[in-house]
């Protein structure tokens, strides 16, 4: 080889060399600035490979320290702010920055700390100290987390009235392990809280010695008339918090709905969401806006033992002051229409039903439903106010006296009441087998006339009666939450038709539907009903014939003061206008019927609806009594 080929040879082994050193010097800590940064990148990884820690258990005591924020909090980022230090030992100051939930508005959380190097040979290292993670943590101390659910919105009324917010409750429990005498406080708890002595017993039996054995819950004022009867027991064990509660146990229940505490499976799916301690709405109102009515938890961070750290190991018995706190978020209000004084009176009135009953009462002059009140004697009640479908009954001739009003028919006008009609072989006859004979037209709707509105059907054409529901408001409509309105379609045959003339056949309708009809008339337009804020409304509905309007208003008077309504002749109050109705449903002989009054006073509207009530007069008016009793009084 030639000596200028040997010299290159040589400078490139030079080269190399170099080029090897250069990188030895970028990827090993020989300086103590390489150490801090392989410190700052492991620590932000969550991996403790680099040779820099001499520690040999550093990953696991790592890992032990940042487990239950790192699952709370899973994003860091770990940089050098400075390296202090001479040749043999210095000192690397790092940045701490978690990114912590969106609760918080001062952004991440941050501080320094400290981690000592020492040179070893030609490299520099670092021992693992819990210190290095929190400067405030000692020797066997872990950061533990701590979620604070925060406080769901509240449902609100007319006026910002509270309709729910968060409110005490106790629970009531047994501890196995306490019952000195089980029969005996079995039976006193039945007779104080009309619980099941046999059910409670099974689950007593099938309990741990000394866990919570739930027996009932009740709100703090209900827990206060039974206290003195059941505090005492032996076996009785009491918890207190905070759900959320409406103004009264049977408040407009079925509308704004209820809650639940998050299960294991849904706390899991939306860790950043939830806590255990959070509330989630199940039905109604609380369902339809959960995401809204919930908080954002709030966040804890403390200094802990380490599971099964011994206290004489530097780590405490007890956790320190927070190192960090995030305030949770408030869940945001939803505004409803929905009056105290009106719904507090609806829900009296329901009470008195003595079938499944529900109300609806809205005000005329802007569409605001008041009230809505759903009953059943035997038990919970559904919300068959805003989506139970029923056939209307003759408080459907509001609609259809409107209709004929509109083809010329005048109040005045003489209309046959036989007992019974027949229309293309189908046999239509009155409630009870009434005969009026030759009547006007303003009669045989406050009698209730069946056999005259449906000899009266060739006069309304289909396509007339349908739209004359719709100008009384009765189509669909967004209210803000799940309701139904009416059905009242165009058919095209004569029986159908005659049929539907007295709100039987293929008209369906809900208590809702039926008061915004009766709404309509009140205020002389068509009311759409608005139940949850902020407006949906399109007001994209046909205009009805105000002639007609006044003039059925005038035969609704009729009904109060001389007809099937005439029991609301004096309740309290403004004049009352109003039709009662009974429908009939399903196959039996005879039928069975639903009970219903439809009707106004001043600028309140209402429906009333017994289910297989019978006769409207005689099971919806005087629930509609106690109803405007209770709302004069």
């Amino acid at each position: 080889m030639k000596p200028r080929s040997r010299r290159i040879i040589g400078a490139a082994v030079v080269l190399v060399l170099i080029g090897i050193g250069l990188l030895a010097l970028r990827t090993l800590p020989v300086f103590p600035s390489s150490a801090a940064e392989e410190i700052a990148a492991d620590l932000t990884s969550g991996s403790l490979e680099s040779p820099v820690w001499s520690t040999a258990d550093s990953q696991q005591r790592f890992d032990a320290v940042v487990a239950d924020l790192a699952e709370a909090v899973p994003t860091r980022r770990v940089t050098v702010d400075s390296v202090d230090g001479g040749v043999s030992s210095s000192t690397a100051t790092l940045r701490w920055e978690w990114a912590v939930p969106t609760g918080s508005s001062d952004g991440p959380w941050s501080y320094t700390t400290e981690v000592p190097l020492r040179r070893s040979g030609a490299t520099w290292a670092a021992d693992f100290a819990e210190s290095v993670v929190h400067p405030d943590l000692q020797a066997g101390q872990v950061l533990a987390v701590t979620k604070t659910p925060g406080t769901r919105g509240r449902i609100l009324g007319q006026g910002d009235e509270v309709l729910v917010s968060d409110g005490e409750v106790v629970d009531v429990g047994l501890q196995p392990s306490r019952l000195d005498d089980e029969a005996a406080t079995l039976d006193q708890l039945k007779r104080s809280l009309d619980v099941d002595p046999d059910e409670l017993a099974d689950r007593v039996k099938a309990a741990d010695p000394d866990a919570f054995v739930p027996v009932i819950t009740l709100r703090r004022d209900d827990y206060e008339l039974v206290k003195g009867a059941i505090v005492d027991l032996p076996g009785t064990v009491f918890r207190t918090r905070m759900q959320p509660l409406s103004r009264t146990k049977d408040f407009a229940a079925a509308t704004l709905g209820s809650t639940t505490l998050a299960g294991p499976d849904e706390v899991a799916a939306e860790p950043e969401a939830l806590t255990p301690e959070s509330y989630v709405g199940t039905s109604g109102i609380q369902l339809l806006y959960d995401r809204t009515l919930r908080p954002a938890p709030g966040l804890t961070v403390l200094a802990r033992p380490a599971p099964g750290q011994a206290s004489d190991a530097g780590a405490g018995t007890t956790a320190s002051a927070p190192l960090h706190e995030v305030a949770g978020t408030d869940g945001a209000d939803v505004e409803t229409t929905i009056d105290v004084a009106v719904q507090t009176a609806a829900d009296e009135a329901a009470k008195t039903g003595t079938k499944p009953t529900a109300i609806v009462a809205m005000r005329p002059s802007d569409g605001s439903v008041l009230a809505v009140a759903n009953a059943d004697p035997k038990g919970a009640a559904w919300d068959r106010a805003l989506t139970g479908q029923y056939p209307p009954g003759s408080v459907f001739k509001v609609v259809s006296a409107s209709a004929m009003v509109g083809t010329g028919i005048a109040p005045d006008a003489t209309l046959s009441c036989p007992k019974t009609t027949t229309v293309d072989g189908k046999r239509f006859k009155n409630a009870e087998d009434h005969v009026l004979g030759d009547v006007d037209f303003t009669e045989s709707f406050a009698q209730s006339c069946n056999t005259a509105f449906v000899d009266s059907a060739p006069d309304v054409t289909p396509a007339a009666l349908s739209e004359t529901a719709l100008a009384l408001g009765m189509g669909e409509v967004d209210i803000g939450t799940d309701s139904y309105m009416a059905s009242v379609p165009e058919v095209d045959d004569t029986v159908e038709h005659a049929a539907a003339m007295i709100g039987q056949g293929k008209v369906l309708a809900t208590p809702l539907a039926v008061a915004t009809m009766a709404a309509s008339v009140a205020a002389g337009s068509t009311v759409q009903p608005l139940l949850v804020l902020p407006d949906r409304r399109d007001g994209d509905v046909p205009a009805p014939d105000q002639k007609a309007l006044a003039e059925v208003k005038a035969m609704m008077r009729q009904t109060v003061t001389g007809g099937t309504a005439s029991a609301l002749a004096d309740v309290p109050g403004g004049p009352v206008y109003g039709k009662t109705g009974t429908a009939e449903y399903g196959t039996d002989v005879p039928p069975r019927t639903h009970s219903w009054f439809a009707g106004f006073q001043d600028d309140v509207a209402v429906a009333v609806l017994v289910e297989d009530g019978g006769f409207g007069a005689e099971a919806a008016v005087p629930v509609a009594d106690r109803f405007f009793t209770e709302l004069n009084s």
